[in-house]
């Protein structure tokens, strides 16, 4: 009897046995089916997401192919230029009248274009230096398929930048004497050259220098939008304007060959994205009209700073080391600041690394191990947050 007892109750106890093993088994089962999913979907969205990219730019690179073979028809082969991250470039409405700016050096440039055997022509020189310094900007020199050009900000780019032969800064208010005076005073450049439509014109140049401290300048144009979304997102100040600096030298019209668009460079489909998600705006992907207009690029810009923060760099105990692991990330990527410390992408595992260095010893090891470039780049940048702070102050 007792033996038929202990067989009964050692039977119910493998049966529920062998049902708890087949009930986990399915959990794990459903589990791993719905992580497939989710990583189905994610792989999806990402194709998905990618492929509206690739869409959008190729309707844009379409529409800049067509306004270069303009431009080329008028000033020559080779010669249409674009803005870049420290040049802005703008043409008036008829292509005639060119004015380019060299943020880094200082030096604005402006051009017209007239016929071979017409003399030149003081009025178009004037209207010329005015078109340069009351120009608030177009996004872009074209329309394409996709998106048309808008203006680029709401006051001149060069506004209070540009002084007159007599030390008078020119503004909208003078600017009539004041453009003037400009052509007076000049040496303009005259030259003949041959348009891709085999037309022989004269280009008439004159050069001229911006204020010594137009840096400084155009930073407080858009200080007061650094402000409020470094206060929002916990960001100091003078990191974000050294970025900006760093990135574009306050070029509002800046774009990369990445792309990457902007005052503080951000490329569409990859920070652009991330940001977009997380500040949810309603789209997948900035467009480049939307990050033209500073306050968006800022607040992006200023924003991923946030994430780079707060996903990858909040447990680095060394606040000086956190911001140059920010600093470094911002160029390369986080992924590439792991790899040059451990040789692997897995930034958490990086952290205790980070930790067990000053901040002297951090730095001396990014100036060995990541690339030039980046190396590059978080000495400018810190060299610059560091001069912003005095500013600040």
């Amino acid at each position: 009897m007792k033996a038929t007892i202990l067989f009964l109750l050692l039977s119910c106890c493998l049966t529920m046995f062998g049902q708890t093993e087949t009930e986990y088994q399915k959990y794990l089962r459903e589990r791993n089916e719905k992580l497939q999913s989710m990583q189905n979907e994610r792989d999806e969205g990402i194709e998905r997401l990618n492929k509206e990219w690739e869409e959008y730019y190729k309707a844009e690179q379409e529409a800049y192919a067509n306004f270069v073979k303009k431009m080329e028809a008028k000033w020559g082969k080779g010669n249409a230029k674009e803005s870049t991250q420290t040049d802005w470039v703008e043409y008036s409405e008829d292509g005639n009248t060119r004015s380019s700016v060299d943020f880094e050096t200082g030096e604005a440039v402006v051009e017209i274009i007239q016929e071979k055997d017409e003399k030149p022509d003081i009025k178009k020189l004037e209207d010329g230096i005015k078109f340069l310094i009351v120009n608030k900007g177009k996004t872009k020199d074209y329309d394409s398929e996709v998106e048309k050009s808008i203006p680029l900000q709401d006051k001149p780019v060069l506004e209070n930048q540009v002084i007159a032969p007599d030390g008078t800064i020119v503004t909208e208010q003078n600017i009539e004497k004041e453009a003037k005076n400009i052509v007076a005073h000049s040496e303009p450049e005259i030259k003949t050259i041959k348009g891709a439509d085999n037309t022989e014109r004269t280009v008439i140049t004159v050069r001229l220098n911006l204020a010594p401290d137009h840096i400084k300048t155009r930073a407080e144009q858009y200080s007061n939008e650094v402000t409020k979304y470094c206060n929002k997102y916990g960001i100091d100040p003078a990191l974000a304007l050294a970025v900006m600096q760093t990135e574009s030298s306050f070029n509002p019209k800046a774009k990369s060959h990445v792309p990457a668009y902007g005052l503080m460079q951000i490329v569409p489909n990859s920070a652009g994205a991330d940001c977009a998600e997380s500040l949810n705006k309603g789209f997948k992907i900035p467009t480049a009209n939307y990050l033209y207009e500073p306050e968006n690029n800022i607040e992006m810009g200023i924003h991923y700073l946030y994430l780079l923060k707060k996903r990858y760099f909040s447990k680095v105990e060394n606040n000086d080391s956190q911001t140059l692991c920010m600093i470094a990330s911002y160029n390369t990527g986080a992924g590439n600041v792991s790899r040059a410390l451990r040789g692997d992408t897995k930034i958490s595992k990086a952290i205790p690394q980070i930790n067990e260095m000053t901040y002297d010893q951090l730095f001396k090891h990014f100036s060995k191990k990541l690339h030039k470039e980046t190396q590059d780049y978080i000495v400018r940048v810190t060299e610059r947050m560091n001069n912003f702070k005095k500013w600040i102050k």
